[in-house]
């Protein structure tokens, strides 16, 4: 599994967290047994999905403070998913670099999201990438 590969898995773990609500109910476990998540990249899995639950409120006040024309409860569970591991990844992984994680969720978002749903993740977390590097 490849490290862009995991990063999927991570997106659809927290969809389905912000689909039913649930950020404290962290059963990663269950969740790889149920989609036979090979061990190569379970540790990133792990540690990106803690560090979202952990930091989600103040991943989701980044993201609100960016979107332009846009209400955060109005985004689409998908769209809302892709931009809290981006942004998880700008402001608390110092290992991945913004270009990396913001090209990532744009090509995830070209996959899952709609037709140009890419372009305003992109200005989403561009915005985010450039006033982090601010503080």
């Amino acid at each position: 599994m490849s490290r862009k590969s995991a990063r999927e898995w991570v997106v659809k773990y927290i969809f389905q967290a912000t689909i039913n609500n649930e950020y404290n109910n962290y059963n990663f476990e269950k969740f790889c047994e149920n989609f036979e998540i090979n061990n190569n990249e379970k540790e990133f899995i792990d540690s990106s999905i803690k560090s979202i639950f952990e930091n989600l409120e103040t991943i989701d006040k980044h993201i609100e403070k960016n979107l332009i024309g846009w209400e955060f409860n109005r985004l689409s569970s998908i769209d809302k998913s892709i931009l809290r591991v981006a942004t998880n990844e700008i402001l608390f992984n110092e290992n991945i670099p913004n270009k990396v994680a913001i090209n990532e969720a744009v090509e995830i978002a070209k996959r899952f999201s709609s037709d140009d749903a890419y372009r305003f993740i992109n200005g989403v977390l561009g915005s985010i990438s450039r006033k982090s590097l601010m503080e």
